[in-house]
């Protein structure tokens, strides 16, 4: 029986510096644009990720695009989630084709409407001074979710966004989208666009493949919940945003 491992990259794999804890053996894993390094494993991560490697086929699932998946200094060989579920890559990098035709229409469905909240939300920040950034995220030329961060460390600038404008937004959309907050990192998705979509997708061919499998999902946000729950068995950090809204909670 294969074991794959559908794992989500930052803040379940590593984190940014001012996310790790206070110790000296961090190593540096993923990089921006100009090579500087800006995420890093702990020990103890690094100890998961050999586990893992050694065990399993790894797949990342991740709201990363391709370009940034390129900058994590991990050697994933097997499939990749990206965007959300937005891409998936087969074992040679190339987009799997049934499931970029399906992602296609969901982006065409859906861009006008994000296009829309995008200009306006980036309207109300200037209107009202607030150090936030909003933009449309995307790849392979098909843009799938708004994205918005605020800068200077003012969290008071997204959170405001958030209540004011975001929410009252979403009330009128008929739950065709959803919010994902964690931290610095407020997103809107269409529904129809999941993590959740892909790995079960994903599962379905490769069982027709490659026969029974073991699958496990190991993520850190509430958002990372959906694809973990398609999975036989879930892991999630201690102290991540889904270990604090589900096993950090005392019994009643």
């Amino acid at each position: 029986m294969r074991t794959l491992v559908f794992v989500d990259l930052d803040d379940t794999l590593f984190q940014s510096r001012r996310k790790c804890p206070s110790e000296q053996d961090l190593h540096p894993i993923a990089y921006l644009g100009d090579g500087s390094s800006h995420s890093f494993m702990t020990a103890k991560q690094r100890g998961l990720w050999r586990l893992l490697d050694d065990n399993a086929t790894l797949i990342p699932t991740t709201a990363r695009d391709l370009d940034s998946l390129r900058r994590v200094d991990l050697p994933f060989q097997s499939w990749s989630i990206l965007v959300y579920g937005g891409i998936i890559l087969d074992p040679d990098g190339l987009p799997d084709a049934p499931w970029l035709e399906r992602m296609r229409a969901v982006s065409r469905e859906s861009l006008a409407a994000l296009t829309e909240l995008a200009d306006s939300a980036q309207a109300f920040a200037v209107r009202h001074d607030l150090s936030v950034r909003v933009r449309l995220v995307g790849d392979f030329d098909l843009p799938f979710y708004l994205v918005a961060k605020y800068r200077d460390g003012a969290s008071s600038d997204l959170e405001r966004l958030q209540l004011e404008f975001i929410q009252p937004w979403l009330l009128e959309q008929t739950h065709a989208y959803r919010l994902h907050r964690n931290g610095n990192n407020l997103a809107v998705l269409p529904r129809a666009l999941g993590k959740e979509h892909a790995v079960r997708y994903l599962i379905e061919r490769l069982s027709g493949e490659w026969g029974d499998l073991m699958t496990i999902g190991i993520g850190d946000s509430l958002i990372d919940g959906a694809f973990m729950a398609e999975c036989d068995y879930s892991l999630t950090p201690h102290g991540s945003q889904l270990f604090g809204a589900i096993l950090g909670k005392p019994l009643l």
